[in-house]
């Protein structure tokens, strides 16, 4: 039966079959390969140039089984996953048997496993990682306004370091390996400078202020207060200094000795008051 095509200027025509490349490769022929499977019995077509790894995506169709999960004879010789159908001597109507692979099956299921927690793994720390740039935020905040001398509520403090606290539980009990480790481990040590500055923030908190100003103000004020009153305390002392004592007077001279004595008498009769009144006793001679 003869083809029709339209050319472009509305010419109806016989269609033309394009000439075979002679520099294209020769394409391979198709075989039907029979393959059993327990009581089954399975025709594919396929390539006689295709792998058994092709073969296997083909019957997992068929059969419902994983590719990986297959064990493919050929010969008398299970088949490798790269080999070639017409390396290994299949050709139309050969006949392969189809098994189960018990051993590949556990060795996918745990690859499976490994790769489920890996990836459960770093959802988790996603998501622990979202909560701590929350709370890192509101210590940042914290931290502004106690550096800038104000104060903030001492529960606001002590509630930013438990939520931390439970954000580092919830990364120490997180399984994981190869780079979700390493994100989990930077995370824990993340949530720990956090902490350590909240404890910096809650000790410079409790710090007691004068009138706005910081503790170091407060020193850096009264230290040179200080100074200036003992200055001012040895001024005075230069200025006003004690009374000097008597000097005590030695000598050998017994009358000069009496009459210092006499003296010092009177002057000590004339400026202490008498407290009371002198008694007069009248004594008989003898």
């Amino acid at each position: 039966m003869k083809e029709w095509e339209v050319r472009p200027g509305g010419l109806l025509v016989q269609k033309r079959v394009p000439e075979a490349d002679p520099s294209a490769p020769p394409v391979a022929p198709v075989v039907c390969v029979k393959v059993k499977h327990g009581a089954a019995n399975h025709e594919i077509l396929i390539s006689s140039q295709a792998t058994f790894g092709e073969l296997k995506k083909v019957l997992s169709a068929r059969t419902g089984l994983h590719p990986l999960d297959m064990k493919l004879v050929s010969r008398d010789k299970a088949r490798e996953w790269n080999e070639f159908l017409d390396t290994a001597g299949v050709k139309d109507k050969s006949k392969v048997v189809l098994a189960e692979d018990p051993v590949a099956q556990a060795k996918r299921l745990l690859e499976m496993r490994k790769s489920d927690m890996m990836e459960k793994a770093a959802r988790s720390v996603s998501t622990v990682a979202l909560e701590v740039d929350r709370l890192a935020t509101k210590a940042s905040a914290l931290e502004a306004i106690v550096n800038s001398g104000g104060r903030v509520a001492e529960n606001d403090v002590t509630d930013l370091i438990d939520a931390l606290m439970n954000e580092l539980i919830k990364l120490d009990a997180i399984v994981a390996d190869g780079d979700a480790k390493l994100q989990t481990r930077m995370q824990m040590q993340r949530v720990q400078k956090y902490v350590e500055t909240l404890d910096a923030i809650k000790i410079k908190n409790s710090l007691p202020r004068a009138n706005g100003q910081s503790s170091e103000q407060q020193h850096h004020r009264i230290q040179p207060r200080y100074q200036e009153q003992m200055q001012q305390k040895r001024d005075s002392q230069q200025t006003h200094p004690r009374s000097q004592q008597q000097p005590v007077v030695v000598t050998k001279d017994w009358e000069t000795f009496d009459s210092l004595l006499a003296q010092q008498s009177a002057s000590a009769t004339t400026t202490a008051p008498s407290s009371a009144p002198h008694a007069s006793f009248d004594w008989e001679l003898f």
